[in-house]
């Protein structure tokens, strides 16, 4: 049996790990010439780590992150409402770290090193026949595969080319990430919830990035163009650590990272002998920062099946793996969007009562749903 893969990101890559360990047949494609623009700092919790125990690579991850052991919540004037300590979860369920996303994907590469990954080239077409899927690649050459499997992103090519368009849901807010050079502490994330504005601080061993999010008339490129001043004077009334950070700013945004604050969850993760995976699916808002651990847990559960199949059987074994995943991952993205909403508030009786549930809450109460998804099997 062998499979294509569709896209080189996370739950790509995790999935290409996991199917060599099985002994599966695959290759990896992605439209990037190379990894050199592959996102920022992420989180990845025991959902996500637990999968590199597995694939023999834990210790280099652990290595290469920073231990996620606090979280502080700030209002919009920079004032602490309150530190959350993050360790219990760590010591009842495994692990969780901060991380440059590309280095997550130098690690997954190196537990897949000789699975074959061919950079530059994207999925033109696909036409499924009742044993193979026959691909046509953008570079005009063809193939066939068992089955497909589209690790693509939020604007998954694969996706379109089996289900056609699906709109993206919009929140109507936009952000920029940066890497800043404050010194802070390399074990704790901040966050600074503002009325209609967010800034977070969020730490590896060698960087630490920085996203402001608000609303895009307020933010977008289409708005300030190049001119990173008008960031600046947004975020200009916070105090405390945030002041530090958005003073470094950059007066010139060219070359910085904006994205538009959106996610996307699809209609249907299978069609025959075609799945999709992680953003493919589901793609997560960035407020809970679970995606990336997500993506992992799915292509761990996706594995599982492929390795229990052969290619007569493996459309049964698709449906199976999203039966097993979807209310999952879906309920996931629900907390995110519903975290994303509590933050982004611009109503000040809303920011009042926010604010105040913040000083008061545990932090029990603040990764309930990420504790409770861990004490359920998958």
């Amino acid at each position: 049996m062998e499979i294509l893969i569709v896209g080189a990101g996370i739950g790509g890559m995790a999935l290409a790990a996991l199917l060599r360990q099985r002994g599966i047949g695959c290759v990896v494609i992605d439209r990037a010439e190379d990894f050199s623009r592959k996102g920022y700092a992420l989180s990845l919790y025991p959902m996500g780590s637990r999968v590199l125990h597995g694939l023999g690579v834990f210790e280099e991850f652990k290595k290469r992150s920073s231990p996620f052991h606090s979280y502080e919540v700030h209002n919009g004037g920079g004032d602490l409402l309150h530190r959350f300590d993050m360790k219990p979860v760590s010591e009842e369920f495994g692990y969780t770290g901060q991380i440059l996303r590309e280095e997550l994907i130098e690690i997954l590469r190196s537990a897949a090193p000789d699975v074959p990954l061919r950079m530059g080239l994207g999925l033109e077409h696909l036409d499924q026949g009742s044993e193979k899927v026959r691909v046509r690649f953008s570079d005009g050459t063809k193939s066939a595969f068992d089955g497909v499997i589209g690790a693509d992103g939020i604007h998954s090519k694969t996706r379109r080319i089996v289900f056609g368009d699906e709109p993206d849901e919009e929140t109507g807010w936009g952000l920029w990430a940066w890497w800043t050079d404050c010194e802070l502490p390399r074990d704790t994330v901040q966050e600074f919830w503002g009325r209609g504005r967010f800034l977070g601080v969020y730490p590896t061993p060698t960087l630490i990035g920085a996203v402001a999010a608000g609303p895009r008339d307020s933010l977008s490129p289409e708005t300030i163009g190049t001119n990173g001043l008008p960031v600046r004077e947004l975020f200009s009334s916070m105090g405390g650590a945030a002041a530090e950070v958005v003073a470094g700013f950059p007066a010139n945004t060219e070359g910085l990272s904006y994205w538009n604050f959106h996610d996307h969850r699809t209609r249907r993760w299978v069609h025959q002998r075609v799945a999709l995976l992680g953003d493919a699916t589901c793609a997560f808002l960035p407020t809970a920062g679970v995606g990336a651990s997500m993506a992992m847990e799915s292509a761990a559960v996706l594995a599982d099946e492929l390795s229990r199949t052969d290619g007569t059987y493996l459309p049964h074994s698709l449906q199976l793996y999203e039966k097993r995943r979807r209310h999952r991952v879906e309920a996931a993205q629900d907390d995110s969007r519903k975290l994303a909403a509590w933050m982004a508030t611009e109503l000040v009786p809303l920011v009042w009562t926010r604010d105040h549930f913040m000083k008061t809450a545990t932090a029990e109460t603040l990764v309930q749903s990420i504790a409770a998804s861990l004490k359920d099997p998958i």
